[in-house]
């Protein structure tokens, strides 16, 4: 049944109480699965129960997720340290896990172990207070010297003097007693002195060797009974720090093994080294001392909750880490310390979120981050292959367990894509969330909505809202939800609103944003509508809102560029004449409409026969057509006028030109739900405004999309006036009564004119047979 709607019935409502808000105020409807799904994730210790979360980006609502996300993992497990270190071989760094803020003081410990080392390393060598091994040093240059000075002696009295060189001693004979023999006066002498030369040489050389190698076994010997004392003197003075550490990390068994280790084969290798000059072995002791390195990857001595990172530019280095190389003399080189964790390792405890379409940008990336998530561990040496062929002698690192969740936002498309063309996805992504983004209007909703204004003025510095702006604000989102009871929920769109809104009070000096910042920001016309508009004013859009026409409606369509959309009022005309009872559609035979509009068609001539047909063939043929429409049709919200300007050309009986409608039929004339019910009302009210007045106009519409209609302020006061009105149907039958009858002309009445007007088609019919 038709019937007129009540600006009651119009007029959007948004009744709230102010609520105490505090800073970082956060409140989660109930009913968001979301965010259930969310915290079963996170309380899940499975492999593979990461999320992908389907939803629209935005600042404002990662940072509700951030916020949500830390929540529940705030008790979830203790934060940990992550250490590289350098223990036996350099090249292979192991992994260290210690408790939060243990890294450093590890590290600080190791630097104070090796100074200490370093420097009773060196007293060692210069301590002339242990009198054993004073004595052992002085036995050994006593026998050096009694040993060279008797091969001076016997040199001598076989007419040689001794030089020492590199590889031992050499013979040279003498003249005389103080003048070497030159080699002129060696060439000189006679055969046989030459001969006794040379072999009282040979010998001197042999008794050298002999001298030599029994100076090096006393050394070594001597040396060898000096190492005996290094242990002893290590342990009491390394006493202190040994007790120190040992203290420090008496709750890590594996620290103090570490730390033992160390201190362990410095001394074996020092003691080693040792060869009693301190200048000769100096180079050496130091590079083996300060040989072991550690390098704190992760330092959560900061951090009292495991942290939650969002990776803006989720590259393979920013995601798993690096090993870098330094040029030095035309060559590349790496050590410990140019190991840099990425994004997994930081997070480890915690959560790791990234866009779907970045990760999916680097797709080395997305293959790295499965692989990593699959093994439980982050390997920073995945470029190995890339390495060897650069033949860069770069480290093996042990592989770094991590556990924690990672986050993908994304849409639709790419989850679809992932899941069924990658095998692996659903196996580290088996939990699939979904942003509530329409919500129901109750109290629940409304406080969110509130708090999320709040809180997006407190960050962004806004200026906060009147009662009648977050009025007005909330239409907003009920026109994006299309339905009057829902909020559709879109931070970018309330993020920018806000923005537009923000700045006209910062220009006109004010302290509040009111109801017409938003309403100005809201409502703006689009250069493409503007000029349309133009058309319809100019009449170069030929349009009627005055009068009655027969055979012709005012039908309503949507513009939508992507950007913005509205409504365009279109003459939808129809003439009919003898025929077959078909339907000619003119955008159809043009090719000119799509597959729903030619569905429409189809269904408009099931219902005209179960009209006007019957058992008996309709002689008629309609002729409908979309004036000044060149692009493509589509679509079935235009079939009630379709099927009025049918009624209309066969009764003869003229449609309201002031009454716009819209609306989708079934073969039983039942009135169907249409969309862009609120862009229609606005397009057909803004052509009256410029063709005549908008008094007694108005747009009949479907009575199920009643729930839909939320429309600017302008339009809701001409209604609260009386000056424009929208009617509802259900059936075809209302839209007849509302766009033909008069009064004492209902339904009843049009389709007796229509079955008069059949009539005469029928006799002529007859006749021509």
């Amino acid at each position: 049944m038709h019937r007129e709607l009540t600006a009651e019935e119009i007029v959007y409502k948004f009744e709230f109480e102010n609520a105490e808000l505090k800073e970082d105020s956060y409140h989660m409807p109930d009913d968001n699965e979301m965010y259930k799904k969310l915290k079963m994730a996170l309380e899940i210790d499975k492999e593979g129960y990461n999320v992908y979360l389907i939803d629209d980006f935005s600042k404002d609502k990662l940072e509700e997720i951030i916020k949500f996300v830390k929540g529940n993992l705030k008790f979830k497990q203790k934060l940990v340290d992550i250490c590289y270190v350098i223990e036996d071989d350099e090249k292979c760094p192991k992994v260290l896990f210690l408790m939060a803020g243990k890294g450093k003081v590890l590290k600080e410990t190791l630097e104070k172990i090796q100074k200490i080392y370093s420097e009773i390393t060196y007293e060692f060598y210069t301590d002339s207070t242990n009198s054993e091994k004073e004595e052992i040093i002085e036995s050994i240059h006593k026998r050096r010297s009694d040993l060279i000075n008797k091969l001076l002696k016997d040199s001598e009295e076989q007419g040689f003097t001794i030089r020492a060189t590199q590889n031992g001693f050499t013979f040279i004979p003498m003249k005389d007693k103080e003048e070497v023999m030159n080699e002129g006066e060696y060439e000189k002498l006679e055969n046989e002195k030459k001969e006794k030369i040379l072999n009282n040489a040979s010998s001197l050389k042999k008794d050298a060797q002999k001298v030599l190698e029994e100076l090096k076994n006393i050394e070594q010997s001597g040396i060898e009974r000096i190492k005996g004392f290094i242990d002893d003197y290590y342990i009491g003075k390394t006493e202190n720090i040994k007790e120190e550490y040992f203290q420090k990390f008496r709750d890590s068994k594996d620290i103090i093994e570490f730390l033992n280790n160390i201190c362990a084969q410095i001394e074996e290798n020092v003691k080693e080294i040792y060869s009693m000059n301190y200048e000769d072995d100096e180079e050496e002791i130091n590079d083996e001392i300060y040989k072991y390195m550690i390098n704190v990857l992760v330092d959560n001595s900061e951090n009292n909750e495991p942290p939650v990172i969002f990776e803006e530019d989720p590259s393979v280095n920013n995601l798993l880490g690096s090993i870098e190389y330094e040029n030095k003399n035309g060559s590349y080189i790496t050590d410990i310390n140019l190991m840099k964790p990425g994004s997994l390792l930081k997070a480890n405890g915690g959560c790791v979120i990234v866009r779907a379409n970045s990760l999916l940008n680097n797709p080395s990336a997305y293959y790295h981050l499965k692989k990593s998530i699959m093994s439980g561990k982050v390997d920073l040496d995945y470029n190995r292959g890339y390495l060897e062929f650069l033949n860069l002698n770069g480290l093996k690192p042990e592989p770094v367990k991590f556990n924690e969740k990672i986050i993908i936002i994304g849409d639709y498309n790419l989850y679809n894509l992932l899941y069924n063309y990658d095998e692996d996805f659903k196996k580290v992504f088996k939990v699939r969330a979904e942003y509530k983004s329409l919500l129901d209007i109750n109290e629940e909703t409304k406080k969110s909505f509130l708090i999320k204004i709040y809180n997006m003025c407190r960050i962004n510095n806004f200026y906060h809202l009147s009662q009648e702006g977050v009025t007005e604000l909330a239409k907003f989102l009920s026109r994006k939800a299309e339905n009057k009871n829902k909020f559709y929920i879109d931070d970018y769109e309330l993020n920018r609103v806000l923005t537009i809104s923000n700045n006209k009070v910062e220009e006109d000096n004010r302290d509040k944003i009111e109801q017409k910042d938003i309403i100005d920001t809201v409502y703006t016309e689009e250069t493409v509508e503007k000029e349309i508009n133009e058309n319809y004013k100019d009449n170069k859009i030929l349009i009627n809102v005055i009068g009655k026409q027969i055979g012709q409606v005012n039908g309503l369509s949507v513009i939508d560029t992507g950007y913005c959309s509205f409504g365009k009022p279109i003459r939808i005309t129809c003439c009919c004449y003898k025929g077959e009872g078909n339907i000619i559609d003119v955008q159809k035979e043009s090719n000119l409409s799509g597959d729903i509009h030619n569905k429409a068609i189809s269904t408009l001539k099931g219902y005209i026969s179960n009209l006007i047909g019957g058992y008996e063939k309709i002689p008629v043929d309609f002729h409908l057509s979309f004036e000044q429409i060149y692009g493509t049709v589509d679509g079935d919200s235009a079939s009630v006028a379709e099927v009025v300007s049918m009624i209309s050309a066969l009764s003869k009986i003229g449609i309201k030109q002031n009454i716009s409608v819209t609306g989708s039929i079934n073969q039983f004339g039942k009135v169907q739900p249409i969309g862009g019910v609120n862009e229609k009302i606005e397009g057909f009210f803004k052509v009256c405004k410029l063709k005549d007045t908008i008094k007694d106009k108005g747009v009949l519409v479907p009575e199920s999309n009643l729930n839909n209609i939320v429309l600017n302020k302008e339009i809701e006061e001409e209604i609260k006036n009386g000056n424009f009105h929208i009617y509802s149907m259900s059936c075809v039958k209302d839209a007849v009564e509302v766009l033909m009858g008069i009064e004492n002309s209902g339904y009843n009445e049009i389709m007796d004119e229509l079955s008069k007007e059949l009539k005469k088609y029928t006799r002529r019919h007859k006749k021509s047979r």
